[in-house]
């Protein structure tokens, strides 16, 4: 039979002094998952974090911190200590502060670091490069293996295929991806004929897009000659690299829209154009006809009797009809001027001159060398009006090459 023996309140005391000599479990941090909360008027909280094999009681009381992430399913990080509740002999973890584990401890470095370079004026509107609206060759930095850089690639050939684009092959995930980010933009603005930069990656948690809330990379955003649209993760995913960068997309298909210029509605802009300029030609035209017309009325109406003055009417008539045939010309020699300038812009026209778009039928993409095409290959080639298949069966190249 033992010796010893203990009553309830005895028992409970004991083990509440061998908890508080124990330096362990008077300040440790546990994780875990919530479940079975409740929140009684008295502001306190009780709930129960646990595991695959076990649960411990805890209780946040109404002074302590984290509150908002006390819901049922949430892996959280508790900090606090172990006690005992001595009425009912009850184990119990008190806890001070509660945070989300992993996205917890991120949100508050990213709310950091958000704070400091907002002080620095990092993120000011004002110095905020503007995007230009007709690009000609547009920089992307991501991963080559990934959908991203199709999505974007679909977009631009649907909307304006005109556009080059230079890709510089980016981790986006893991380890040294920051530093993959940084040179990749350092070498972008080596380039002296990039317009714009699309910085893009697809979805993910707080952990795969962490690279894009790194200090270095926002930096180097920051620094960038070139301007750079931000196009990370989904409409509801937000990182530094949005905040400095000089456009935020939502998706990175949404940023390839956002820089091509649509083809078609360009075409309706240059034909709504010429109409206008034929519109106000043949005005000027009218008008100046009415002027001279009532100048050589009044002119002929007007009675003289000298011969002089017969000469100054007829020089004067020379002198008008000199200046409407020169101001015709005027008028005619810069209509025709905008008018080759804007049919530069019409693809048609193109098209009519003979040339015909060359793609792979594997994945759209445009022909620009021979070296591209592997024998058995299924070729498109379209002009204004219809497209052809065809089969590469031979290629042959010059001696040359």
């Amino acid at each position: 039979m033992a010796d010893i023996t203990f009553t309830p309140s005895e028992l409970t005391k004991y083990i509440h002094k061998k908890i508080n000599q124990d330096k362990y479990l008077n300040s440790f941090q546990l994780i875990g998952e919530i479940s079975n909360h409740s929140s009684p008027p008295s502001g306190h909280h009780y709930f129960v974090i646990k595991d695959d094999e076990s649960l411990i009681k805890c209780v946040l009381f109404s002074r302590g911190s984290g509150k908002e992430n006390l819901k049922d399913g949430n892996q959280v990080i508790a900090e606090g200590k172990m006690s005992i509740y001595q009425p009912r002999g009850e184990i119990q973890f008190i806890a001070e502060t509660i945070q989300l584990q992993g996205e917890g401890s991120l949100q508050q470095k990213f709310e950091k670091l958000k704070a400091e370079l907002e002080a620095q004026g990092l993120f000011d509107a004002s110095r905020k490069r503007e995007i230009p609206k007709m690009p000609s060759k547009i920089g992307i930095i991501t991963s080559k293996t990934g959908s991203v850089l199709q999505d974007i690639i679909n977009v631009i050939q649907r909307r304006y295929p005109n556009l080059k684009l230079i890709l510089a092959d980016t981790r986006v995930q893991g380890d040294n991806a920051s530093n993959s980010i940084v040179e990749s933009i350092s070498l972008m603005n080596k380039l002296d004929d990039i317009d714009v930069i699309i910085l893009a990656r697809g979805g993910g948690s707080i952990e795969d897009l962490w690279p894009f809330n790194e200090e270095k990379v926002a930096r180097q955003i920051f620094k960038s000659r070139i301007p750079i649209i931000s196009a990370i993760g989904h409409e509801t995913d937000f990182t530094i690299s949005d905040l400095v960068s000089d456009l935020r997309a939502p998706t990175p298909s949404a940023a390839a829209e956002i820089i091509s210029p649509d083809i078609d509605s360009l075409k309706e802009l240059i034909n709504i154009k010429l109409r206008e300029l034929d519109l106000s030609f043949n005005l000027i035209i009218e008008n100046l006809k009415n002027r001279f017309y009532i100048s050589m009325d009044r002119i002929i109406n007007f009675k003289i009797e000298t011969s002089l003055n017969k000469i100054k009417i007829n020089s004067l008539k020379d002198n008008l009809n000199q200046t409407l045939e020169s101001k015709i010309k005027e008028i005619k020699f810069k209509l025709l001027n905008l008018e080759n300038i804007l049919s530069h812009l019409n693809i048609d026209k193109v098209f009519a001159k003979g040339f015909f778009l060359t793609q792979l039928k594997s994945d759209k993409s445009i022909i620009k060398n021979f070296n591209n095409i592997k024998k058995g290959d299924h070729i498109l080639i379209s002009n204004l009006n219809e497209t052809l298949e065809a089969e590469a069966i031979e290629i042959k190249k010059d001696k040359g090459e």
